[in-house]
């Protein structure tokens, strides 16, 4: 195998839209719960925004006039019938398992950091067999307050990486590049997941913003 000039020592690599194409399943999820509570439909739009984001933030923002009360409530129904019903229907997008195992073999660590919370997370993993290739799982738990940035720092301290010009996060998301920007860490963008939207000026002009890839192996052209 050719050896990679190693520029980072950590990829931490977001999950939905990433790693796994979780579009689907969450999308179920979301149309079930929101049958469920008989509340207003969402434009196809408003349905792929919830694709990143914590599930809490996405229902406040777009549900306004429920209490605090009635908002915990769908959260609860959404992750419940995710875990039941969807979760393990998720498939890994081509080429990022040989991406994953290239990086590793090279010598890389790898982490994941999601807002994804843990309890889905696991046995995802370990039903898909995606564990033995992660240096630091790190996710959400329940409503923890924990922000993109939070996470990742968290999957540095675990792969005892603390120069962030060494780490490089992978996302397709503008959450992941607003997480790698809090960090001040490299970051590269994938197409193939959800889409990098609605940046600022700012963000698009971010100094550590390396690339932005349409397939998984390319990412191993700017590590």
């Amino acid at each position: 195998m050719e050896k990679i000039d190693r520029k980072y020592d950590l990829i931490l690599f977001d999950l939905d839209g990433t790693i796994f194409d979780t579009a689907e399943t969450i999308l179920n999820s979301l149309r079930a719960t929101i049958e469920y509570a008989g509340i207003r439909k969402l434009t196809k739009e408003e349905e792929w925004s919830f694709i990143g984001p914590p599930i809490l933030k996405s229902i406040k923002k777009y549900y306004p006039e429920l209490s605090d009360e009635e908002i915990d409530k769908l959260v609860e129904y959404y992750r419940a019938y995710y875990i039941d019903n969807e979760l393990l229907k998720a498939e890994l997008f081509p080429g990022v398992l040989e991406t994953i195992i290239s990086l590793r073999d090279n010598g890389y660590k790898v982490a994941l950091a999601t807002y994804k919370i843990m309890k889905c997370v696991t046995p995802l993993f370990e039903n898909k067999g995606m564990t033995k290739y992660f240096d630091s799982i790190r996710g959400s738990v329940a409503e923890s307050g924990l922000t993109k940035a939070d996470i990742m720092k968290l999957a540095m301290e675990d792969c005892k990486v603390t120069d962030v010009d060494r780490v490089c996060m992978v996302g397709d998301t503008e959450y992941d590049l607003r997480g790698a920007i809090a960090c001040d860490m490299p970051f590269i963008g994938v197409t193939y997941g959800a889409g990098i939207k609605n940046l600022t000026e700012e963000e698009k002009n971010y100094k550590k913003y390396i690339a932005l890839v349409d397939r998984a192996e390319d990412i191993l052209k700017y590590v």
